[in-house]
């Protein structure tokens, strides 16, 4: 088609012509339906009234038509006479239509750059925030963590992602998200490894307070332990973690040791009981105790083991002081028994001795009661006056007279120490004193 405005060659769907600018109204666009020519004239007809020759419509756009051409119909159109027609010209419209369009794209461009740099911003504001969130995650992680092994790279970390929130750098924020993940992650491992120390310290600590005595010279070498691994997890060194776990299991072996000699030492007192001096509850007693210290060692409770093997030992030993008690009460009855033969064999001889003796004494009571009339009746002048010197001899005098010296001289019990001119009379008791002058009231 062509612009009705200036005439130039135009598409048939254009809504401005791109030599002026006029706008294309619907009415100046070409009918898309052709024109058939009318040829109900007498020339052109045949007859029968079909038609002598056939149409062929001039050039068109598209068709070789040149510029400013016009198609040629062979008949009058009443539906093309408008169409073909052109408009005249609308002055000045086309400018300000491309001005219009210009303006249009410009605040549309501008409009579109708001949006955009609005987008941006807010995007950076967006990574910006999520970036602090993983910050404070990261934050809230240390504040639960101890991290002494790696507070440097932690404090130079978290003052770069600092600096790039104040001057939010967005540039920055995956190289330092990249960071703070592996540094996270090294945390964790971390806190794992100080929880495994804690649990480590936790569990013998318990299980050493629970079945193992501790002697006086292992109790600084368990302290030293115990202090090197709470600083280990003071410091954060969850590397130690093999190493004392190590350390740990040296220490129980050298305390199992040392409980089961404790344990001997303690069994080796029933090692001297013989049975044979037992009674049967105190065999049953002791192999009691000493059951249960063979499954308490084997279970690994070495303290109850030990406190077990220490009752062993206390009972033994007062199975020994038992057995002791008895037979030194049968010594004893022996010994007693021994005594109250010597004793009645002594009294036997004391009592024959008592017998003789009176039979060698004339009066064998004049020391220790009054005599009597019976006791002097039938002697002899000679035997009233042995009787009365007999009292005499009991105190060890002796006798000038050559006869009554060899009286007493043959008798067992007679000792003459005491000459007569140095004998003091005093010696003699009431009884002797009175049987003296009786005996010798019998003698006139």
């Amino acid at each position: 088609m062509f612009c009705p405005n200036c005439g130039s060659s135009i598409d048939d769907d254009s809504l401005f012509c791109t030599n002026c600018g006029a706008k294309i109204e619907d009415e100046d666009r070409p009918s898309q339906t052709p024109v058939r020519p009318d040829f109900s004239g007498a020339q052109g007809q045949e007859a029968g009234g079909q038609p002598s020759q056939t149409f062929f419509p001039g050039p068109g756009p598209g068709m070789g038509a040149a510029p400013g051409s016009r198609p040629v119909n062979a008949g009058p159109n009443p539906q093309n006479t408008r169409g073909n027609q052109p408009k005249p010209a609308k002055k000045g419209k086309g400018g300000m239509i491309a001005l219009i369009v210009i303006i249009a794209v410009l605040v549309v461009a501008i409009i579109a750059g708001a949006v955009i740099f609005i987008m941006i911003q807010r995007n950076r504001s967006q990574q910006i925030a999520a970036f602090r969130d993983a910050v404070e995650r990261f934050e809230e992680q240390l504040d639960s963590s101890n991290y002494t092994s790696i507070q440097d790279a932690v404090s130079d970390l978290m003052a770069e992602c600092q600096q790039a929130i104040e001057n939010r750098d967005v540039g920055s924020i995956s190289e330092l998200e990249e960071r703070i993940n592996d540094l996270s992650q090294q945390l964790t491992a971390i806190t794992d490894q100080i929880t495994s120390l804690e649990e480590l310290k936790n569990t013998y600590q318990e299980l050493i307070a629970d079945q193992y005595y501790v002697p006086e010279d292992l109790q600084q070498y368990v302290d030293d332990i115990f202090a090197s691994l709470q600083q280990a997890i003071d410091d954060g060194a969850g590397d130690q973690l093999e190493n004392m776990r190590s350390q740990m299991e040296e220490l129980i072996q050298g305390l199992e040791e040392k409980n089961q000699e404790m344990i001997d030492s303690f069994l080796s007192a029933g090692d001297s009981l013989d049975e044979k001096n037992m009674t049967d509850d105190e065999k049953n007693s002791l192999q009691s105790c000493l059951d249960e210290v063979t499954e308490l060692v084997e279970a690994k409770n070495f303290k109850q083991a030990i406190e077990r093997a220490q009752e062993y030992a206390n009972r033994a030993e007062q199975v020994a002081m038992a057995i002791l008690a008895r037979q030194e009460e049968s010594e004893e009855a022996a010994r007693q028994s021994e005594e109250e033969a010597r004793r009645q064999s002594e009294e036997e001889a004391r009592r024959q001795s008592e017998e003789e003796a009176k039979n060698d004494y004339i009066c064998p009571d004049s020391s220790t009661r009054y005599l009597t009339e019976a006791d002097l009746a039938g002697l002899s002048d000679w035997e009233l006056l042995l009787a009365r010197n007999e009292i005499y001899a009991r105190h060890g005098r002796q006798f000038d007279d050559p006869d009554i010296r060899a009286y007493f001289e043959s008798k067992s019990w007679y000792n003459g120490t005491i000459a007569p001119d140095a004998f003091d009379a005093s010696v003699f008791n009431q009884y002797e004193k009175a049987n003296i002058a009786f005996i010798q009231e019998h003698e006139q």
